[in-house]
């Protein structure tokens, strides 16, 4: 295996031992992020304040003296069009507003925020009118409190992203098994002492780029197995039998001209055997009997129970409750976030290791109501809906011989949610000798809805069966809030009059998809992404608002021509 692994490098290298850089995507620009959720308002005057964002992500501090008379300001989420963006960006409002004096932008970061990566290498950007975002070269990281802030003297669309990352932070391999490694950033720079003086603001690059060989001082690792590394990239082969310190550990150090270590880190377990042949959680942690946790099963060889005070089961370290371990089954209560390596011992020896793996993808739903040419609007007819789905599991379909007795109906993890969001205008005009315009205009309205929420209506709802597959999951989601926007009336203007429809309640929904199976990959970083494309199709669907605008035309009627439109899901 080392002499292959030796071939697969070498094969990357000029004669003269130059390791070869993969050219550089230098494209910038992206398009422009969609209103998710509820904005946040404060009317601020001359003597400063202070406004969050709905979810205490964001922070804006604006200091006396740096505007002269009251304004609105509003801070709105808005889907992460930001390369390597953390959760949602934000718009705050108004743009282009400029400051007589810098105000500061606080974004509050968790400690899962940090996969891969270091505070120091968080970032926080902002998107010009052009579509390319700008990373300030100037920010504060505070890893007490997780904070990270800059000043601006402006406003616009501003997120959090991570500059520089390791992928996998986290492995599993069966012995003699490998895994790649490898180091991007999102930064022509990857030390900020290499910018230009006088230079506030970095384009960040859309693609990530593989670091230069020296930007990287070097990779280390002390286990049983192998480790080759040539410049931004690294192969690890695990040793043949389980190490006797299981996670293993490969560092990857930076080379900043700042003082301090900058190490990267990627953990890698060992499994031994194959004592663990599957597993699943039960995610429903609202059922009856499980009392506030989820369930984790786990199938494979055991042994015999040893008793109580002889038998431990860890998940990343942490020793977690086990109430049922037979020869073939044991089973915990978890809470509803962990996951990472398994270790199970009776007394006082491993007897398996296994891994919850857990995966997050961010997907986006739209679909359009007021025929093809509205949909190019600013202000189109719409409803939007950011789906955020969280996987946890084995990771690879059940085997054949494994009948999972306590599985009932897998679900997503705990956070998994929809932000959606319904609003815009049309009209639309119905050709014909008296020809009829029907029009409406919808004041946005929107909302958050959690994983196995019944919110007001039994038809409000949010479900995520999941089913795992080869190389990822397939979902089926259902979907819908009612009563989104009450008491709207549709207008209708002809040659000879003009009419409001009797007032009716507007709703979101999945139409299109909803309930159907859809597949999600697994990725190396530990997100979800549709399976084999980035985007999927619904067949046509008149729009669910206006659709008596296109009734009783000739054929074709101006109903084909410009009233039927798919919805799209595609990834965030």
């Amino acid at each position: 295996m080392a002499i292959l692994c030796a071939s697969l490098f070498n094969s990357c290298k000029k004669s003269n031992d130059e390791i070869i850089i993969p050219p550089v995507d230098q494209t910038t620009t992206t398009p422009v992020g969609s209103p998710v959720g509820t904005a946040t308002h404060k009317l601020i005057d001359e003597k400063g304040g202070q406004l969050s964002s709905s979810d205490g992500i964001l922070q804006i501090i604006i200091p006396a003296g740096a505007i002269d008379v009251a304004k609105d300001i509003s801070i709105q989420s808005v889907t992460n069009q930001l390369p390597g963006g953390i959760g949602n960006a934000f718009r705050i409002l108004p743009h282009g507003e400029q400051f007589k004096k810098p105000v500061t932008v606080v974004f509050n970061y968790k400690k899962e925020n940090l996969a891969g990566t270091l505070p120091e290498f968080l970032d926080i950007a902002y998107q010009d009118i052009e579509g390319t975002w700008l990373a300030q070269t100037k920010s504060t990281v505070d890893k007490i409190n997780r904070k990270i802030s800059v000043t601006t003297t402006h406003f616009s669309d501003w997120g959090y992203f991570k500059s520089l990352t390791l992928t996998p932070q986290e492995a599993s391999v069966e012995p003699g098994g490998s895994v790649d490694l490898k180091i991007t950033t999102l930064f022509p720079f990857v030390d900020p002492d290499d910018v230009p003086a006088g230079q506030p603001a970095i384009k960040i690059l859309r693609t990530p780029r593989e670091l230069r060989p020296d930007e990287i001082k070097n990779w280390s690792y002390s286990g049983d197995g192998i480790l080759i590394s040539r410049g931004s990239q690294a192969y690890y082969t695990a040793p043949d039998d389980e190490p006797d310190v299981n996670p293993e550990t490969v560092v990857a150090n930076i080379n900043m001209h700042r003082k301090g270590q900058f190490m990267l880190v990627s953990n890698i377990t060992v499994l031994a055997g194959h004592n663990v042949v599957y597993l699943h959680v039960d995610e429903d942690y609202k059922k009856p009997g499980n009392n506030g946790s989820c369930m984790l099963y786990m199938y494979g060889s055991f042994g015999n129970d040893p008793g109580v005070a002889k038998r431990s089961v860890k998940i990343n370290g942490t020793t977690v409750e086990t109430d049922l371990w037979t020869p073939g089954i044991i089973r915990c209560r978890i809470d509803r976030e962990i996951s990472g390596a398994i270790e199970i011992a009776a007394n006082n020896k491993t007897v398996a290791r296994s891994v919850l793996r857990k995966y997050s993808g961010n997907f986006l739903y739209e679909r359009f109501h007021g025929g093809k040419a509205n949909s190019g609007s600013s202000n189109a007819l719409k409803e939007t809906t950011e789906f955020k789905i969280i996987y946890r599991g084995f990771g690879s379909p059940r085997p054949a011989n494994i009948d999972p007795v306590f599985q009932q109906n897998p679900i997503a993890a705990f956070g998994t949610r929809a932000d959606y969001t319904l609003g815009g205008a049309a009209a639309v005009t119905t050709p014909g000798a008296c020809a009829t315009t029907t029009s409406v205009s919808l004041t946005a309205a929107s909302g958050i809805l959690l994983l196995n929420t019944i919110s007001g209506s039994t038809d409000t709802r949010l479900q995520c069966e999941v089913k795992d597959i080869a190389g990822g999951i397939e979902i089926r989601i259902e979907f819908r809030v009612v009563n989104v926007i009450t008491g709207v009336r549709v207008q209708r203007t002809n040659c000879n009059s003009s009419s409001l429809d009797t007032p009716k309640p507007l709703e979101v929904s999945l139409e299109g998809f909803n309930k159907k199976p859809i597949d999600l990959a697994f990725t190396e970083n530990g997100t979800l992404v549709l399976k084999g494309t980035s985007q999927l199709k619904s067949g046509n669907m008149a729009s669910g608002i206006l659709i008596e605008a296109w009734d009783g035309t000739a054929n074709p009627s101006h109903y084909q021509t410009d009233g039927l439109l798919p919805a799209t899901f595609i990834n965030k």
